[in-house]
Order: structure tokens, then C-alpha cells, then sequence
């Protein structure tokens, strides 16, 4: 239901393929507490750079979390 195109986590993530992607803030995200505080994360970026994995791997841990989650891409809507 979610519409994971496929499964990403952040463990599989290559922070050296994304330079502009700290670790540190991956991980501030991954503990969900935007969601407790209703914030957006917006990931942007040419094609290529690395902006789908983290927002699947962040969606996917939402689920995981019981959370409902809808995963979009730009040109979905």
C-alpha cells in the first residue's frame, strides 16, 4: 500500500555517492520525530545524486514503525 517502488534502507545508503547527505542527519531523521512534530523533509537535487534512496529508507522505517505511509516521487503528481 505504501508504493515503495522497491525496499531501501539506510544501512544500504552510500553516504560516499551522496556527498551532500550527512550521516548524522539521516539518523536524526530516522528516529521519526518529524512525524511527532508534523515536518516535511524535502529531498532535492539533479537526477542521479542520491534522493530516492534515503526517502524510501525513511518511509520504509515509518512502516516498519506502524506508521501509514504513501511514497511519491515529484512526477507522480
Amino acid at each position: 500500500m505504501a508504493g515503495f517502488p522497491s525496499i531501501k534502507t539506510l544501512n544500504d545508503f552510500n553516504y560516499d555517492f551522496a556527498k551532500g547527505v550527512k550521516n548524522s542527519q539521516m539518523k536524526e531523521l530516522a528516529d521519526l520525530g518529524l512525524i511527532e512534530c508534523a515536518e516535511n523533509v524535502v529531498l532535492i537535487g539533479p537526477s542521479g545524486v542520491g534522493k530516492t534512496h534515503p526517502a524510501i529508507a525513511l518511509d520504509y522505517r515509518a512502516a516498519q514503525a506502524s506508521i501509514k505511509t504513501r511514497f511519491m516521487t515529484a512526477a507522480d503528481f
